[in-house]
């Protein structure tokens, strides 16, 4: 178990470092370890609680068994990480109250000890292979008293370093291109702070890459290397180096989650640009430090890393090179997504089209790892993105269409298979539409995965092919999609043209829609982040400029009826004057005493909405009303859409002066009312000319539409031709195609007659064979009784052989006997009997 270590505590610190109560809340989500930070989606449970924290080192190659020394652990973002990847860590923490909290949360861990206190307090003798300083230098100033508090801080988290142990120091850049763009500075709130180097007194300090090189140089240490972490590093999802920051472009967008920012410009296009000047490291919004007490240490090897950690356990992994860029490597980053590495190995290979798309194979292999070989060279989202720049559609076709192709060839169109392992990854809708199912489809074959290799492709980072039959069309759609998503090409390569190019309808794309956001959702449970930013407010820097310039600096004219109504000639001028409450346009020509009527107009060129607030005056006012107002809106003013204002002054003047107007002006866009502008101004000719010109455009267009049309109507006569030709030869077949049907019926008859007397000679058959069977079984009995006769016959015939055999014998003694009698008769005379 974990342990709890109070023995250098001091409870004066407890409110320099903190969130505030929420913090309590963190505190029963840690001991109830059921906490769901994306579903409670407020920013100090998002950033305390998300495992998404960890992506700012669970990729770094720690060394086995390495000590590990966390200052500023917080509520434990990082610790839990850390414990499994080291064989000790003591996480030192400020504050008891988030120190509690990082304890309930990985107190199973035998290996963690927390230590609540300065860090400046724990023993010297501590030392550890790294140090981590996640978030805390730029707060040194309120923990050192001195006038170095950034060398000082980085000085003594040095001298915890065993013998070429690292110090990993992750922070903003202060000239994070973010707060360029519109981004408030992390940690004060307000815009441009950092930029302008906390001028207004702020005590909290970030650096640029020289600021901080230069800290870290100063504390007598060497920065070996630098990350920069991509949008940032509380949340990182990429990691570039010096050697890939100018090369690669991020694949995901920059969005705030702590709080609402504006947006001043397009920060990608001008990230881009940054890049091919060569300078994008200097305007990172965050770096990740190694750093050695040497400068001759080598640095982790890692150029790029790409963390895919937003999802649920079982697929979470990243993807890295080394600065050589001779294998791309593919690493498990818990336990649980081993099978999912393995999985993406038995697809090594994979052949989509006789050789010509397939994926990238020689692979090797050891536990949680692969490494694949680095494919250098242009990816089909490259090539496609020429096309669409040169504004070159026929070679975008051509080009797309080869890889349609080869996913489509020996498809045929089905109706979707019932199958509950695809229920289970996209969902139960049902496409209505037959389409080219196949199995072990990768659906996650983006453009930028695939590369041009000696003119055939080879498939990169093919995690998601999918155990059950998918439709190529999905495959597709989700490429094309992203590829037009990424890169704000939907003018280009319209939702009509989508539809053609891979024969899909409106339907079968919402139910498209309806599989893609189960698979990311509920299967491969991404936690997209974007979900849980803060409002980006778009801002036209030229728009607020001109509305600035035209609302500071106001000409108001008054004109006089003198009688005879207003003429050009009785009025007067005025710049208007501003202050912050508004304006105030002061008149003061000798005229006035002789006005019946004033006309007040407020500015010129601008439609606008103008409130009175009052009308100050030496002669005696009594109303004011608009002339060409739209309409007035309650608390807001008048609204004028015209570009010349106007408002009638009534009461009586003879003896004033002077007229003071106090008012407030917003102008509008200068679209509004913009036909009632030409009217009133004389634009009406000039309208003319340009329905005329317009007008003769449409009639060279008709007239080239009338050409196309002859040249239709000529393809469609020859069409017509061919119809004819073709319902000729269709009159000739549908003829033949009757006589066939009537040789067949001739045919069928026959049949029919051959089958009658087969069934007459089946049940002749049939009778025969009854009487064959009657036969046979009257043959059989005299075969039986003869069988019998022939045995009594040979019986018989044993008996008199064997009354023979005894016969023989009899004769023979007899014989014998007759032979004794007549030689004893001979002999002896006579014969004598015995007794």
């Amino acid at each position: 178990m974990a342990r709890l270590n109070l023995d250098y505590y001091e409870p004066s610190a407890e409110d320099v470092y903190t969130d505030g109560d929420i913090e309590l809340e963190l505190l029963e989500y840690a001991k109830s370890a059921k906490d769901d930070w994306y579903q409670d989606g407020r920013w100090p449970v998002v950033y305390h609680m998300s495992h998404l924290r960890h992506n700012i080192l669970n990729w770094f190659p720690f060394k086995e068994n390495c000590t590990i020394l966390e200052i500023g652990a917080g509520c434990g973002a990082l610790t839990g990480l850390l414990c499994e990847r080291a064989s000790k860590v003591v996480a030192v923490e400020l504050t008891k109250r988030r120190a509690n909290v990082n304890y309930e949360r990985h107190k199973q861990h035998q290996n963690l000890e927390i230590v609540v206190c300065d860090f400046q307090r724990i023993p010297s003798e501590w030392k550890f292979d790294y140090v981590i300083v996640n978030g805390v230098l730029e707060y040194a100033a309120y923990m050192i008293q001195s006038n170095s508090p950034y060398e000082d801080f980085l000085r003594i988290s040095a001298e915890h370093l065993n013998p070429n142990g690292r110090i990993l120091l992750a922070i903003e850049n202060r000239l994070g291109l973010k707060y360029f763009s519109g981004a408030k500075e992390d940690h004060t709130g307000k815009y441009f702070s950092g930029i302008n180097g906390y001028v207004n007194g702020e005590k909290v300090r970030t650096f640029s890459k020289a600021e901080l090189s230069e800290e870290i140089i100063k504390a007598k240490l060497h920065p070996i290397k630098f990350f920069y972490p991509y949008p940032d590093y509380k949340f990182p999802t990429e990691i570039f180096t010096d050697s890939t920051v100018c090369d690669m472009v991020p694949t995901v967008p920059n969005y705030p989650m702590d709080m609402s920012r504006t947006m001043l410009f397009e920060e990608r296009h001008v990230y881009q640009s940054l890049m091919k000047n060569g300078v994008m490291e200097h305007f990172s919004n965050s770096f990740l430090v190694e750093i050695a007490g040497t400068p001759d240490e080598v640095p982790a090897e890692m150029a790029y890393v790409k963390i895919s950690a937003n999802r649920n356990e079982n697929f979470r992994i990243c993807t890295y090179f080394d600065e050589y860029r001779v294998k791309v490597h593919k690493q498990v980053l818990c336990p649980q997504a081993v099978k999912h590495l393995k999985k993406m190995k038995g697809f090594s290979a994979f052949d989509y089209a006789d050789g010509w798309l397939k994926n990238n194979f020689g692979l090797e292999e050891r536990e949680g790892h692969l490494s694949f070989p680095y494919i250098k060279g242009e990816n089909l989202e490259e090539s496609l993105l020429h096309t669409c720049r040169s504004g070159d559609i026929d070679a975008f076709y051509t080009q797309i269409s080869q890889v349609r192709d080869a996913m489509f060839t020996n498809k045929s169109l089905q109706k979707q298979p019932d199958s509950e392992k695809f229920k289970e990854i996209f969902g139960e809708t049902i496409s209505l539409r037959q389409l080219r199912w196949a199995n072990n489809s990768n659906v996650d074959m983006i453009t930028g995965n695939i590369f041009i290799v000696d003119n055939s492709y080879q498939v990169i980072d093919y995690e998601w092919h999918i155990p059950c039959e998918v439709p190529q069309e999905f495959v597709m759609w989700r490429m094309l999609k992203q590829f037009v998503d990424d890169h704000d090409l939907a003018s280009f390569f319209t939702k009509s043209m989508l539809y053609t190019l891979i024969d899909i309808d409106e339907n079968t794309e919402k139910c498209f829609t309806d599989w893609e956001n189960h698979f990311a959702e509920k299967y491969v449970g991404i936690k997209d982040l974007h979900n849980l930013s803060k409002d980006v407010v778009v801002v036209d820097v030229e728009q607020a400029e001109v509305q600035q310039m035209k609302e500071r600096v106001l000409h108001s004219t008054l004109f006089y009826d003198l009688g005879s109504g207003f003429t050009d000639v009785d009025h007067e001028k005025c710049q208007a004057d501003y202050s912050d409450i508004g304006f105030t346009a002061t008149f003061t020509q000798e005229k006035l005493k002789n006005a019946k009527v004033l006309r007040w107009d407020p500015l010129e060129g601008n439609a606008c909405i103008i409130k009175i607030q009052k009308i100050e005056t030496d002669g005696s006012f009594i109303d004011y009303k608009a002339i060409n107002a739209e309409r007035f809106i309650e608390n807001i003013g008048f609204e004028f859409f015209t570009f010349d204002p106007q408002m009638l002054l009534t009461g009586d003047f003879s003896n004033a002066t002077y007229l003071k107007i106090y008012f407030s002006c917003k102008i509008l866009d200068w679209t509004l009312g913009y036909h009632k502008r030409e009217r009133e101004i004389g634009l009406y000719l000039q309208e003319n000319k340009d329905l005329a010109s317009a007008n003769q455009q449409l009639l060279t267009e008709v007239k080239e539409i009338q050409e196309r049309a002859n040249h239709t109507q000529e393809q469609f006569d020859a069409k017509s031709d061919q119809f004819i030709s073709l319902s000729t030869e269709m009159t000739a077949i549908r003829e033949e195609f009757s006589n066939i049907q009537k040789a067949l019926y001739t045919a069928q008859k026959e049949l029919l007659d051959t089958q009658k007397e087969l069934l007459v000679m089946q049940d002749e058959l049939q009778n025969t064979q009854k009487q064959l069977d009657a036969t046979q079984n009257e043959l059989l009995a005299t075969q039986n009784q003869f069988h019998k006769t022939q045995t009594e016959l040979q019986n018989t015939q044993n008996e008199l052989l064997y009354t023979l055999n005894k016969h023989t014998d009899l004769m023979a003694q007899v014989k014998k006997h007759r032979v004794k009698t007549i030689i004893k008769v001979l002999l002896f005379g006579s014969i004598t009997r015995g007794k």
